[in-house]
């Protein structure tokens, strides 16, 4: 056992002595309302809210585990977590807020816990949602057992529904969320609930938002956006898209805006596209590409661009937060859906790790250009790691804190891998979906099926799309036979058609806070939102104010934007040139990119800075141009060939011949706000 004061085990349902299922929080309010009714008031109670109305006695939560203490262990306040306290001697690494070592460079060192933009941001969060889990967990088993006592009528329907309980997630990227946005069990400010003797009351909703227990944390800073201010030293609960105002509300109807329509479809299609990555790669620079925006490992543009998981959940704080608590690293998780938003993040983790089961971080990988091999890093540090911290699987450098186990020892990256029975004891698993179950055996084949049947779901089928392209508009385009690049066996390309990508490169501090790149279609008077990569980034408040240029030059976030391949298809037959004759890649390229616009929003919605795609796109002025800084370091079209194996319907794409073609934006970016000069 490990010699510290205290620490708070993390086991998550253990009390429960099995495997039970995560479920959609639709799911549970729909189905299952004892489950849900335990959910509620078990959520509520750790935020300091036990409700009378549940003829049940109120429930003791330690510290380590109320909603206070286990949302700021993300971001603020940078103190230590209740459920990992130390002895001086072992806090010598930890982020002092006094120590000029961790407050004095630019940018200055993280003080929070979490893991962003390295390998370890799956496996840190999982744990981290466990924490929450076992917690409501513990309520409600005191819940459940009081109620019944109390209404021995009821005795066998509480109980047995704790033990199951699980925390829900909310899939984000459902068909339904394009038309139907946000439910209103995540919205309401009240929600009804079962109570015993077969009633139904209502209730204050925990999962609409937080007020702090124990008052503001004196590090709590108002947050200036050029649409106004986030005032968090004064807001005395969590907020969602709120004006600029100390008092304080949420915008419901922003928040649905963010949420459906056209920026549901890009979510959707960039979710999809992680399933779209082929067998037989490296482990660990797939696994690197997947599990964060910075991509360590990278050493070749023009390879694969698939996307990273990291990218894909940084859209959802944005739509979620807006001017308010989940678009910034720091406050996020006191906004209660931060962890129905990570219970989704996490099963399709679940999902990925199934699918591709070999592909894993390990304990660094190797520059194929070079054959050096290279640690994986934290660059920016921790509350617990200091600045480029090496990243390991295992041992005390794979130590994901501050969550321990029984023995007092910390969790490790390898610890998190996998659900099924043969893995580190985790207590839960996730429902079926689409015939694949997370926690049991398959074939390699039954993998590789289910990856398809995923990117369908999830709306990115290249295979679908080319059969339903304009076949003689799209004569020109050139593909590389499957046997010429080397592709397995049975593999046959589809010939005269690609997928087309940007990909998209942003200086992590560019604005000094979390902002969005959108890339929008031009057409005529008409402009559509095609898609967006955020910056999901915390404000630096280190002393040297000035130094945006050193902030720029530091750490570029990396996503991908996938073109509806409906989009690509109109450009190409509107755009009259003869494919028999005049057409070829180049002035393919050339037709899309003039019709593409781009912006730099933060997540206000305050424009910061445009641009126009295209060659012959009007030359920005010297005296108008965004400064240097703070610019998108590329922001490119890519295209992707695609084979199919023959005789397997079933069988997954192979995305492959990766190509390069031109900058969207070469005569530069507009300043529309001084910040951006």
């Amino acid at each position: 056992m490990a010699d510290v004061p205290y620490y708070y085990p993390l086991v998550g349902r253990k009390s429960s002595g099995a495997v039970f299922d995560r479920i959609s929080i639709e799911d549970m309010q729909q189905n299952y309302p004892y489950q849900f009714t335990l959910f509620i008031l078990s959520y509520a109670a750790i935020q300091g809210n036990n409700d009378p109305i549940a003829s049940a006695g109120f429930q003791y939560v330690p510290p380590a585990a109320t909603y206070m203490e286990i949302a700021g262990i993300h971001g603020k306040p940078y103190k230590e977590y209740a459920g990992d306290l130390k002895t001086p001697e072992q806090k010598i690494a930890d982020y002092d807020p006094a120590d000029p070592k961790d407050t004095l460079p630019v940018p200055s060192r993280f003080g929070g816990y979490c893991n962003h933009g390295s390998v370890s941001f799956p496996t840190w969060h999982r744990p981290y949602v466990m924490l929450v889990e076992q917690a409501i967990g513990d309520v409600a088993d005191g819940l459940a057992a009081d109620i019944e006592r109390a209404n021995p009528g009821e005795a066998g329907r509480w109980v047995p529904e704790a033990r199951k309980l699980r925390f829900p997630y909310w899939d984000w990227a459902a068909p339904k969320v394009v038309t139907e946005g946000f439910p209103p069990v995540i919205v309401d400010d009240t929600v009804r609930i079962l109570v015993a003797g077969g009633q139904t009351a209502v209730v204050r909703n925990p999962l609409s938002y937080y007020s702090y227990q124990g008052g503001i944390p004196p590090d709590f800073q108002d947050e200036a956006t050029r649409e106004g201010i986030a005032y968090f030293s004064q807001w005395t609960r969590s907020f969602r898209h709120s004006p600029s105002d100390p008092n304080g509300s949420t915008n419901n109807e922003a928040l649905q805006a963010a949420m459906v329509g056209e920026r549901a479809l890009n979510v959707r299609r960039q979710l999809g596209l992680l399933f779209n990555i082929p067998d037989g790669e490296d482990p660990a620079r797939i696994y690197d590409e997947f599990s964060n925006t910075v991509n360590e490992s990278r050493s070749d543009l023009n390879q694969r661009n698939t996307g990273s998981l990291e990218g894909v959940h940084g859209l959802i704080h944005g739509a979620v937060g807006g001017n308010g608590h989940m678009a910034t690293p720091d406050y996020a998780a006191f906004d209660p859906f931060f962890f129905l938003h990570h219970s989704n993040v996490d099963r399709i983790i679940a999902l990925w790790e199934w699918c591709y089961r070999d592909y894993w971080m390990g304990e660094g990988y190797t520059d194929p250009r070079t054959g050096r091999f290279s640690a994986w890093t934290q660059e920016r540090g921790t509350y617990a790691q200091v600045y480029n911290e090496q990243i390991l699987p295992t041992g005390a450098r794979g130590a994901l804190y501050p969550f321990r186990l029984e023995n007092g020892e910390y969790w490790n990256s390898e610890q998190t891998r996998f659900l099924d029975a043969d893995s580190f004891p985790k207590y839960y698993s996730y429902d079926e979906f689409l015939g694949i179950k997370v926690d049991q055996p398959a074939t390699p084949e039954e993998r590789r099926a289910a990856r398809a049947r995923i990117y369908q779901y999830y709306g990115f089928d290249p295979k679908e799309a080319a059969a339903k392209t304009s076949r003689a508009s799209w004569t020109h385009i050139p593909v590389q036979s499957a046997k010429e690049a080397g592709l397995p066996e049975l593999f046959q390309e589809i010939n005269n058609f690609r997928i087309f990508i940007v990909v998209v490169r942003l200086p992590e501090h560019a604005f000094n806070r979390s902002y969005n790149f959108e890339l929008r279609y031009t057409h005529g008077t008409e402009s559509t939102f095609i898609g967006a990569v955020t910056v999901f980034a915390r404000p630096d408040h280190s002393p040297c104010k000035a130094c945006a240029k050193r902030r720029a030059s530091g750490s570029i976030i990396r996503g991908v934007i996938p073109l509806p391949f409906s989009l690509v298809n109109d450009i190409m037959i509107q755009s009259g040139v003869n494919r028999t004759t005049a057409a070829t890649m180049e002035t393919t390229t050339a037709d899309i990119t003039k019709c593409l616009s781009g912006a730099l929003v933060d997540t206000a919605g305050k424009i910061l800075a445009t641009a126009q795609g295209g060659r012959d796109a009007p030359m920005v002025p010297d005296e108008q141009s965004a400064s240097s800084t703070i610019v998108p370091a590329e922001v490119a079209l890519y295209t992707s060939g695609v084979a199919q194996k023959t005789g397997d319907a079933s069988h997954p794409v192979h995305l492959f011949d990766w190509q390069a073609h031109n900058a969207l934006f070469p005569n530069g970016w507009k300043a529309e706000d001084k910040e951006a000069f």
